[in-house]
């Protein structure tokens, strides 16, 4: 099995570890069944409290809380994948599905970005009520919304509207931070400059990496600057993109 292959599965190296510690030292692993559920439960935990370490305003409307363990462990997770946050609101238990925006090479928070969404019932709560010391449950990372080396190619092209940029935020600083074989081309679709969460950051990104191209859509207003105007349509992406044989499209919404 290709090494890029071992280290997508959630937990991989950590019970192949302990596979070659029983085989060294001689140990029946197959009657470790209490040890492996132990195992398997830490890495894939039903519940998570996670407690609001830092919350990072990114527009006028969009926030990031960095959520921490104070057990000082979190489960792995791949880049693209969410987390359901659960909320009692005016005695309404409900819950929200937020992708994780930090990369999983970064093991010490989460990092979910929310935007304010009209009339929004948990949106507001999170972004007006919340505050940093608060403790929020939420279940494990879930979601098959991922990089797979078996069938995705390593040309990516990444369509994202609004919000719809959390996900790709995950796979862009894992691929930056960590120089990985693969080339990125985003297109992200804004109704104005000031909506674009995280726009510097990828600016950024986009001048200092190669393997990243970073192109900004706005819909609503011509603002030069080198951003787009108009609609992210076939005309438009085929414009940008050209060539499409050999790429692998990923596309997220508000």
């Amino acid at each position: 099995m290709k090494a890029e292959v071992k280290e997508s599965i959630a937990g991989y190296n950590e019970i192949s570890r302990e596979l070659e510690i029983c085989r060294k030292y001689g140990i029946d692993y197959t009657a470790q069944k209490g040890k492996w559920k132990t195992a398997v439960e830490r890495l894939h935990p039903k519940r998570l409290q996670l407690r609001v370490a830092r919350i990072i305003k990114e527009t006028d409307s969009t926030s990031t809380l960095r959520l921490v363990a104070d057990s000082g462990y979190l489960p792995p997770f791949q880049a693209g994948q969410y987390i359901n946050v659960f909320v009692e609101i005016d005695g309404v238990r409900t819950a929200r599905p937020y992708s994780i925006s930090s990369p999983p090479n970064q093991i010490a928070y989460y990092d979910i970005t929310i935007r304010r969404v009209p009339d929004g019932f948990v949106s507001s709560y999170l972004l007006d009520r919340v505050k940093v010391g608060d403790t929020l449950e939420s279940t494990g990372p879930a979601g098959n919304f991922f990089y797979n080396p078996l069938n995705h190619g390593k040309d990516l092209v990444f369509l994202a509207g609004g919000s719809g940029i959390t996900p790709f935020m995950s796979m862009i600083r894992e691929v930056t931070d960590r120089l990985l074989d693969r080339k990125i081309h985003l297109l992200y679709g804004c109704r104005s400059k000031q909506e674009a969460i995280f726009h510097e950051e990828l600016r950024e990104r986009a001048a200092n990496y190669t393997n990243f191209t970073y192109d900004l859509v706005i819909s609503d207003e011509n603002v030069g600057d080198g951003a787009l105007t108009g609609l992210l349509d076939a005309d438009l992406i085929r414009n940008q993109i050209g060539d499409v044989s050999g790429k692998t499209f990923y596309l997220c919404g508000p």
